[in-house]
């Protein structure tokens, strides 16, 4: 897994993950504002961004041993884990399986339940698709679900680019990585770290009721950046990095 390691001037240790089809770039002006508080990991996911070339079909678990290695391979102790979407599943999956990495959670855009048949279908077909086409035929369809209607030209320009950039492969088996996650409600309630989930006030509706009953789960706020789409790091990143601070408060040295 490709990572950019920036600012080692503190104790704490965040990791950022980002969305399906998204990359750590999405992330970079949150780390950048993160960078002066602690040491901040951003990664691009596997088959994402600069971890091209996947040579198999991979899952949320395996995603989650991507984040634990990364973690090792810094001799970080523990982390804020901040996920969105796909991400977030990979984090929940990390809490769960190596709880003594995580100290903290940022959930955004999180949906805690399995696909539904509807998606199973849907996303299906989108995966045949970026196989076969390439993301030409179904990018203003994928851009419509990665960002508000008003998300900045260059914010939009950043996410297309990307998409073409990425191997056929790759967003094939990170979609049908995302249509096999497991749930997330489960084991949450056992969960005892400092916790915050996300939601874009421009994001599915269905997304948000599920943001409410995710956080309730947890026992953590709920915050609603008004105006975000489903990409929140990318679109509103001054706010994202506001939620992420707060955590490294709360969390301790």
């Amino acid at each position: 897994m490709v990572f950019d390691d920036l600012g080692r001037s503190g104790a704490r240790v965040v990791v950022l993950a980002h969305n399906l089809l998204a990359h750590r770039g999405s992330f970079a002006a949150v780390a950048a504002k993160l960078a002066g508080r602690a040491r901040v990991v951003n990664v691009d996911l596997r088959g994402h961004g600069d971890s091209r070339g996947t040579p198999r079909a991979f899952s949320t678990a395996d995603l989650a041993a991507d984040l634990a290695a990364v973690l090792d391979s810094i001799a970080a102790r523990e982390a804020v884990v901040v996920g969105t979407s796909l991400g977030a599943a990979a984090a929940v999956e990390l809490a769960r399986t190596r709880p003594e990495q995580v100290g903290a959670l940022v959930l955004i855009a999180a949906n805690p339940y399995v696909a539904s048949a509807r998606d199973r279908l849907t996303f299906g077909a989108l995966a045949t698709i970026l196989r076969t086409l390439g993301p030409g035929p179904v990018l203003a369809s994928i851009l419509a679900g990665l960002h508000a209607p008003d998300a900045a030209a260059d914010v939009r320009g950043a996410t297309t680019a990307h998409l073409r950039a990425m191997d056929r492969r790759d967003m094939a088996r990170a979609v049908r990585a995302w249509v096999a996650r497991p749930a997330l409600l489960h084991g949450l309630a056992g969960l005892r770290v400092p916790a915050r989930v996300v939601v874009g006030g421009a994001d599915s509706p269905a997304l948000a009721a599920a943001g409410r009953v995710l956080a309730d789960r947890l026992g953590a706020e709920l915050r609603t950046v008004a105006g975000a789409g489903h990409t929140v790091q990318a679109e509103r990143p001054a706010e994202v990095a506001a939620i992420v601070e707060e955590l490294l408060v709360e969390a301790g040295p």
